[in-house]
């Protein structure tokens, strides 16, 4: 069954990843007006070029930004606002990096400069979004004012393997997916939903990047995963559509795990 969607998509880290997937996603099953950021200016070129070419989908406002600042991210999200008059569906998308290895063996400024890109960078984007979405009037039950999801993980859950230790990415997402519960819980009244997404492994140019990587994901995905494959970027970008769109309408401040399995073990 197609998901036919209308609406204005607001997407982060949109040219490349799990970002630049959900747009393709989204306008595919419907969306035609799309505010695009990142910081990959290249990137946003080929996403909105892809969007035109493939979707015919010609609406797109592109926003390459530089950092994810107070003032540019309030900027960013009223200038969506402007030119589309509100946003029904805000995509926050963080990356994986970090400082790698135990704590004794961390850099105090590395653990905090990780933090602040993807913790308290995601939270800006989130009440900025939420700013403009307390302003608009509800489109109907399923719709509401807006729906915010954050592409999380499920390192949210469980923690990294040992061989990869990963503190501060794992306690940044772990944050991401304590400020969706607790306010997906506060603004439900408002009817606005606010969701988690946290996918697994999932197949991508970082993990192609080098022999060793790949040889480790897959020993791992054969260890750990028991649909034994990574997942592919579509089945991420076509879970967002389902967060994100009035088929979900009745979750409020869930997580959405889509893992092959691997934390039901």
């Amino acid at each position: 069954m197609t998901i036919m969607l209308s609406g204005v998509a607001f997407i982060t880290e949109a040219g490349s990843g799990f970002g630049q997937s959900a747009a393709y996603s989204l306008a595919q099953h419907g969306v035609r007006q799309f505010a695009l950021v990142d910081t990959n200016e290249a990137g946003l070129q080929e996403t909105t070029q892809t969007l035109a070419s493939k979707y015919k989908v010609t609406d797109v406002l592109s926003v390459s930004t530089e950092c994810s600042t107070e003032e540019t991210v309030e900027a960013t999200v009223q200038q969506a606002a402007s030119r589309f008059g509100r946003i029904d569906f805000a995509i926050n998308n963080a990356g994986f990096g970090g400082p790698m290895g135990g704590s004794p063996d961390t850099a105090t400024a590395a653990f905090e400069a990780y933090l602040k890109e993807h913790v308290t960078g995601v939270w800006l984007w989130h009440r900025a979004e939420l700013r403009q979405m307390l302003l608009q009037e509800p489109r109907d039950v399923r719709y509401g004012r807006g729906s915010i999801v954050h592409v999380c993980s499920i390192h949210a859950f469980a923690a990294s393997p040992p061989q990869v230790a990963a503190g501060a990415y794992v306690a940044g997402r772990h944050a991401v997916l304590g400020l969706t519960r607790s306010e997906g819980v506060l603004y439900a009244p408002q009817q606005i939903r606010i969701n988690a997404l946290c996918p697994g492994y999932i197949a991508s140019p970082l993990i192609e990047s080098s022999e060793r990587t790949k040889a480790f994901i897959g020993n791992l995905v054969r260890e750990r995963v028991p649909a034994d494959r990574l997942g592919q970027p579509e089945e991420v970008a076509d879970a967002v559509v389902f967060l994100a769109g009035p088929m979900s309408s009745y979750m409020f401040g869930q997580s959405l795990v889509l893992d092959g399995g691997y934390l039901a073990q």
